[in-house]
This record gives structure tokens, sequence and C-alpha cells, in this order.
């Protein structure tokens, strides 16, 4: 128990929220669970297509994982993450456009029907 402290005491980091002393190999703090790492998300050509096709294909679903890796620090994950909200509304005004126009076609075609009565 005496090197464990020792560690404690020696140990300059502490808790950016609660000032706790933590260990420098904690990747939260054991006060208040606080994230001392910055763990970042990885942002390989993989989850890049994925999240592309998602916000492609489901519009409205693009927009938490793009907020998400637009609020990390790495650089490329702030491109990822703009990028897909980019699509997400591009795809969503696509999207309601489509089914406006769509709509619109069918309303003629009731429109015209009942003309002819």
């Amino acid at each position: 128990m005496q090197n464990q402290n020792n560690e404690v005491e020696n140990n300059d980091q502490v808790c950016p929220v609660c000032h706790q002393d933590v260990l420098p190999n904690y990747y939260f703090c054991p006060n208040c669970g606080t994230n001392l790492k910055g763990i970042t998300a990885p942002v390989s050509a993989i989850v890049q297509i994925g999240l592309y096709a998602l916000a492609l294909f489901l519009p409205p679903l693009g927009l938490w994982p793009g907020v998400k890796y637009l609020m990390k620090k790495n650089k490329q994950a702030k491109i990822v993450g703009g990028v897909t909200i980019a699509l997400t509304l591009i795809s969503s005004i696509v999207t309601i456009w489509w089914i406006f126009s769509i709509f619109n076609g069918y309303m003629a075609e009731v429109n015209e029907l009942m003309t002819g009565f």
C-alpha cells in the first residue's frame, strides 16, 4: 500500500473537473468519471464509407454521427463529420423535393380525373 500511496503522492496529474489525483495510466477519473485521455473515434475508410452511405440513404440518421465526429479534436474526424452533415442535408433536401414532386404529380392526376366528371 505504501507503494501505491507514493505513486499517488508523486503523481503530478489531476482530474481537470474534480481535481482528484489520478495515475497517468487512467483513462477515466475514478472520482467523477471524466474522460482523461480524450480517445478519438477511428476514421478509417470503411467507417467513412459507412457514414456517407448512412447520410445518403437514411438522411436524418446521418446527423448524429456527423455531429459526433465534428466535435472530436482530430482534424480528419472534423472533416468527416462536416462532410457527413453536408451529405445528410443535401440528401434530405433532395428527398423532400422528390416526395413533393410525386405528390404534386399524383394530385394533378386526381384533379384531371375529377374535372372529367
